[in-house]
């Protein structure tokens, strides 16, 4: 059920409500606790108002991501002050430009980085995913999730995509997980054998486009047979169907027993001992996933004389970002839009997202 937030209120610097006096209000997709859809609450909250070295964006779309879905059920962090906003992946306009900002003007199309240190000690750390307080945009700020969002302007990239912004919302956070958990860590070129699980999903399906960019030789797993296409399309020469065959099998026979050179993994334990039966001899498994679940058990012995390596991957930097724009403006990724919801209608979106029929990413709309 929504609860009325009580009391006029501003969004402070750390993206929460304090008392202050009245002004312009704003709609907002707002969590009063955590739980499950039904505790999205489209209602007024105060609009933000820039500080210095921050701007003002008008999101004119936001993608969602499961980790949205996480954190509405507080299974990410327990110390979220409500109300709440989510959302991490904006494309905007900038609308008010703040003290102490240079090189942006009102009016600007940008994207909002879907992640960045937000602990100004920690903004001159590269790569930014490594700074203490590097968190996912709508963690402990307020996110994407309303009409407008205050960011500070140097986490902001100039859209030169050319895509509507539908589009360019469905990609931030998969494309700097992908550039990040592919080519970084998993060190894939040319040539490179890669499998990645879920390539249906938004995530999954980036990365089999970013390995296919880079040249590699790619196969994929999905859950169903109408998600086949869906990976196929995004560069899988080879897609496995998990519920009715192994994947593990199915990748040692397409590799004639060797094994692929790389794992992208966004799944988790459940997974976990097939994506080493899948991995050659000195092979990379890179994970960034935890939806089929958290805890498993490693065998040292294989791991030892196996020589596999295991990589933990969360997000990526700016620089990563940027080449992953800059495959999406060269049209060699393209977005995946499965639906876009009006923002009114966001526990619509999860609900849609949690019943796993979803084919790339899913977009809210103010």
């Amino acid at each position: 059920m929504c609860r009325s937030c009580g009391a006029v209120a501003t969004v402070n610097g750390r993206g929460r409500l304090a008392p202050t006096r009245k002004r312009a209000g704003m709609k907002a997709a707002v969590i009063h606790e955590f739980g499950g859809p039904e505790v999205l609450c489209f209602q007024d909250v105060p609009q933000p108002e820039p500080a210095a070295g921050e701007v003002i964006l008008k999101v004119a779309a936001c993608g969602i991501n499961r980790y949205d879905l996480y954190m509405r059920m507080g299974a990410v962090f327990t110390d979220i002050e409500f109300p709440h906003v989510l959302g991490a992946d904006v494309c905007g306009f900038i609308v008010a430009v703040g003290p102490d900002v240079d090189g942006w003007r009102e009016g600007e199309r940008v994207i909002a980085a879907p992640g960045y240190p937000i602990d100004p000690a920690d903004w001159d750390i590269r790569p930014e995913n490594r700074a203490p307080s590097f968190e996912v945009t709508g963690t402990h700020t307020w996110g994407g999730n309303a009409e407008y969002l205050r960011i500070p302007a140097r986490f902001l990239l100039k859209d030169e995509t050319g895509l509507g912004v539908e589009e360019v919302a469905a990609m931030p956070l998969v494309l700097m997980t992908a550039v990040h958990a592919v080519e970084t860590l998993g060190e894939v070129r040319r040539g490179s054998r890669v499998l990645v699980q879920a390539g249906a999903s938004g995530s999954g399906n980036a990365c089999v486009q970013v390995a296919a960019a880079l040249g590699a030789c790619v196969a994929s797993t999905v859950g169903s047979p109408e998600k086949v296409e869906t990976a196929r399309d995004a560069g899988a020469e080879l897609v496995i169907n998990y519920r009715e065959q192994s994947f593990a099998d199915e990748i040692l026979n397409w590799t004639d027993g060797v094994g692929v050179d790389v794992v992208i993994d966004n799944l988790g334990a459940s997974v976990f001992e097939d994506n080493l039966r899948a991995l050659r001899l000195g092979g990379i498994l890179v994970n960034f996933g935890l939806v089929g679940g958290i805890k498993t058990t490693l065998n040292f012995k294989d791991l030892f004389f196996r020589q596999h390596q295991l990589r933990g991957s969360f997000m990526g930097s700016l620089e990563e970002l940027r080449r992953g724009l800059a495959l999406l403006r060269e049209r060699r990724v393209r977005a995946v839009v499965d639906r876009c919801y009006p923002l009114a209608e966001a526990g619509e979106a999860h609900r849609y997202i949690e019943s796993r029929a979803v084919r790339g990413k899913v977009v809210l709309v103010p």
